[in-house]
């Protein structure tokens, strides 16, 4: 659909009962709404809150100042964890890529630096998710059938209705609070697949601090690219 010429994605499912507008990652428009609600009535929501998706791109925009191109270098930095490590290209080594030390090592012979860093990423994500959701089992005793580490462009995470729980792989870059605040939202969402207040509520009785992750994803989580 198109509305004052964005491209708009439409996500239909039967667990919504009202509409939510999404500025996504990439800044593409995107609203999650009720399976029988029409477009002429998408459209009539949209156009009575234009100026606050106008005032969100604004912002998205103004994030993406941050954007960071990356080139696989001597001397690049990468995010790990909310901090960067230098990488040395080096002679020699056997394996593609390996974290040492506080640096990235990546071999001269590497073919796709790319897709070893994506592995790398993939990897420390499931380890350290697991090791998170143990650390917040007592103030969330909420698990999902299955958890999966997968390549999202606009998201950073998503719950299915079955309680499946796929993350992107880029929370791992994000310092540890803010990945407690992604793994924390998705388990929420088991109980409430809705932003509702219902669901602020309860993810403020467990991170009641929240807000400060939240805020600080808008404003860096575009760094997160490679």
């Amino acid at each position: 659909m198109i509305w004052r010429d964005f491209p708009v994605a439409i996500h239909r499912t039967a667990r919504r009962k009202t509409m939510s507008i999404v500025i996504e990652r990439d800044g593409s428009l995107a609203v999650q709404v009720p399976e029988a609600m029409s477009e002429e009535r998408i459209l009539e929501i949209l156009n009575r809150k234009e100026y606050e998706i106008f005032q969100k791109r604004a912002l998205w925009q103004e994030a993406n100042r941050e954007h960071v191109s990356r080139q696989f270098l001597s001397g690049q930095s990468f995010l790990y964890l909310g901090r960067n490590y230098t990488l040395s290209v080096v002679q020699g080594q056997k394996r593609h890529l390996i974290f040492k030390n506080g640096s990235f090592l990546l071999s001269a012979d590497a073919k796709n630096p790319r897709g070893d860093f994506i592995r790398f990423y993939k990897r420390q994500a499931k380890a350290k998710i697991a090791e998170r959701l143990e650390a917040l089992r007592d103030r969330i005793a909420i698990r999902p059938k299955k958890i999966q580490i997968r390549e999202m462009t606009t998201r950073w995470g998503s719950c299915t209705p079955s309680g499946n729980i796929y993350y992107n792989w880029r929370c791992v870059m994000m310092p540890l609070f803010v990945l407690d605040y992604l793994i924390v939202h998705e388990l929420v969402h088991i109980e409430h697949p809705n932003h509702s207040r219902e669901f602020w509520q309860r993810l403020s009785g467990i991170l009641p601090d929240y807000n400060y992750a939240k805020d600080w994803l808008k404003k860096n989580g575009v760094r997160a690219e490679i």
